[in-house]
């Protein structure tokens, strides 16, 4: 037998490889074990003595089980972890470490090029592109090239754009001879409308010129669309190519809508359909309406109705409110269809517009319905009024009959429930998904309720938001969670608990160890340089990154770059929450030139992600003084008009 078949042998038997049969659910000795044991792997660290009865017991000890082969595979002979990974994935196949280790798995094999076990190990899936350009590579060694060179010529005609690893299986492809300049023209026209340039660029360069030439245009249009939109134009004659058209134009727009105006009043209409002209006068009506400018007026009372979408329906109101025409705002409000108008959004803006056009008590009524109900725009409603808002807030009924039932129940929530405590939290956000995917309402509450008593509030947000469960305020709103941090960073940054608490609520839903996609770090979402800035300004020490997940320390410092935009803004909440998620830049662009309500500036926020934080944040404050004081603070503070760069 070979060497590296006995370590496989040994290694798979060393892991023992069974299913736990016993859960110390409520032991944090052995938690303590397990997460001792995990980072010894992670390192690499052979453990020093065998793993005691209780650890591989736990119901969490797959996990390690995976990572230890993982770091064999990672740092041991190639080839030595084969068996120790193939039983394992054979064993634990649904637990979301398997796709972890079967990737790592793979790309070793692939990297070794013993496409047979590649082969079949790979599930096939196309999310993973790296795996998928390796599966071509593996077929191409092992099977007939008559089928492969068919079915990778389906593939690369209609491919998203692909890493480095799949130039072997192209380039074998291109060697075969199948690839004709029909598919060559549909491939470049495929990445020109994906926006991939040098792609397009490469294989319009094979192309004969006459099939060439209105793909270069396109190319060019995307490159330089002020350029070539203004080539176009000044060459009468030329033939245009609608979807090269169509992409420059809405780039432009967004960019400059003036410019788009002025070319659009130059193109040759015979050669546009009325349809392929009025998409681009929408274009254009658009882009003035998200640069705030007066244009997207007569820009949108301009269009056909044939040309009015859901987004030209609801940015011609808000330029309608941005320029205080109160009657054209009402027609427009009118217009919108039933699903549109009955949201608390619209109903809103319904009544202020009958307020602004003298129609008191049309605005009284509306306003009293909509202030029965919760959310922002409910608070907006009952502070029109001049009235105590009182939300309707929900008790739920906790049953630990039930949630015990369910942990017994289903291996992955209670493993979910470990993962969460030693705080593997990607792994435990996967087991909760997969262990409430098929709970009915009844259950789906209890299992929120629970989560929410673990302090796992993401997870009980998420289940309830499944239920439509908005006001269970207790559940959705901890009282007392960071209290004592909140406090003395409210103290040290003169700003209201409340608003640290809202931007904390909205940021990471209390997740301390959060991360997102920006490596914004921790429960206020800070990246480590604006964390440092702010300490420096702040006279705080100087943090690390793994400072930021210390809930005082990222409390701390996330309300002192708070408090700097506070004072960058002169006390302006909207402001101050507007560029702590678009950043200080965008903002400055969006600053109106006289004093406007603050409702109006919100409304206008051109980043929907911006307008719906801004207005979260206002809700999350009068949820959180309702909780805290038993009334809602009033909102005059909260959204005082916003005052522009000349104000």
């Amino acid at each position: 037998m070979k060497a590296t078949k006995i370590r496989s042998l040994l290694l798979c038997c060393a892991l023992g490889l069974g299913v736990p049969t016993v859960v110390h659910a409520d032991d944090d000795a052995v938690r303590q074990q397990f997460s001792n044991a995990l980072e010894q792997a992670r390192a690499g660290v052979t453990p020093a003595k065998a793993d005691s009865r209780q650890l591989r017991d736990y119901v969490l000890y797959p996990y390690l089980q995976a990572v230890r082969i993982q770091s064999q595979i990672s740092r041991g002979t190639p080839g030595s972890a084969d068996q120790a990974a193939a039983s394992w994935l054979q064993a634990h196949p649904d637990l979301p470490v398997a796709r972890e280790l079967r990737r790592q798995w793979l790309l070793d094999l692939a990297d070794r090029q013993d496409w047979a076990p590649f082969l079949a190990n790979d599930e096939g899936g196309e999310r993973d592109r790296t795996l998928t350009c390796y599966r071509w590579q593996a077929r191409i060694a092992t099977e007939d090239p008559a089928k492969v060179r068919d079915d990778l010529l389906a593939f690369w005609s209609d491919a998203s754009q692909m890493p480095g690893n799949c130039n072997p299986p192209f380039n074998w492809l291109s060697a075969q001879g199948v690839v004709t300049v029909d598919a060559t023209e549909k491939r470049a026209r495929k990445a020109l409308v994906e926006g991939n340039t040098s792609f397009a660029a490469v294989l319009i360069g094979q192309l004969p010129d006459d099939r060439a030439a209105p793909l270069r245009q396109w190319l060019q249009l995307l490159r330089d669309p002020q350029g070539g939109l203004d080539q176009l134009v000044a060459t009468p004659g030329t033939r245009y190519v609608w979807p090269a058209l169509d992409a420059a134009f809405s780039k432009l727009s967004r960019r400059d809508p003036g410019a788009a105006q002025a070319v659009l009043a130059k193109l040759d209409r015979q050669q546009l359909s009325p349809e392929q002209y009025d998409e681009l006068a929408r274009a254009v009506a658009l882009g003035y309406s998200w640069d705030r400018d007066a244009r997207a007026l007569p820009a949108f009372q301009m269009l056909p109705e044939a040309a009015v979408d859901d987004a030209v329906r609801e940015w011609r109101i808000r330029a309608a409110l941005w320029n205080g025409d109160w009657q054209l705002a009402a027609g427009w409000l009118q217009a919108l269809p039933p699903a549109m108008a009955s949201s608390s959004r619209w109903s809103y803006w319904r009544a202020r517009v009958a307020e602004k056009l003298g129609q008191n008590d049309v605005a009284k009524a509306q306003y009293a319905a909509l202030a029965k109900d919760d959310g922002y725009y409910s608070v907006l409603a009952a502070w029109r009024l001049g009235a105590r808002y009182e939300p309707p807030a929900r008790t739920l009924d906790e049953d630990r009959g039930v949630q015990k039932h369910l942990l017994e129940q289903s291996p992955a929530l209670l493993r979910a429930r470990e993962l969460y405590r030693v705080h593997e939290i990607r792994w435990a956000n996967a087991e909760w998904y997969a262990g409430t995917q098929a709970l009915d309402p009844a259950q789906t509450e209890q299992a929120a309720l629970m989560a929410s008593r673990w302090g796992w509030h993401l997870q009980a947000v998420i289940l309830l938001s499944r239920l439509s469960i908005y006001n269970a305020f207790d559940v959705l709103y901890p009282k007392k969670i960071y209290a004592d941090a909140i406090h003395q960073a409210a103290k040290h940054s003169g700003l209201p608990p409340a608003w640290i608490y809202g931007v904390m609520r909205q940021e990471s839903l209390f997740m301390p160890n959060a991360v997102s996609g920006s490596d914004a770090l921790g429960l206020l979402q800070l990246k480590l340089g604006t964390a440092r800035d702010a300490a420096r300004r702040a006279g705080l020490p100087r943090p690390d990154r793994d400072d930021l997940f210390d809930p005082k320390t990222n409390i701390a410092l996330g309300s002192a770059y708070l408090r700097q935009m506070t004072d960058r803004y002169g006390g302006q909440f909207v402001l101050t929450v507007a560029s702590y998620n678009a950043g200080p830049n965008a903002v400055a662009r969006w600053l109106p030139d006289a004093p406007l309500d603050a409702d109006v500036w919100i409304e206008n926020v051109p980043y929907n992600e911006t307008r719906q934080y801004v207005e979260r944040i206002a809700w999350h404050i009068a949820v959180h003084d309702w909780q805290t004081n038993g009334k809602i603070r009033d909102f005059d503070d909260l959204l005082q008009p916003v005052r522009g760069a000349s104000s």
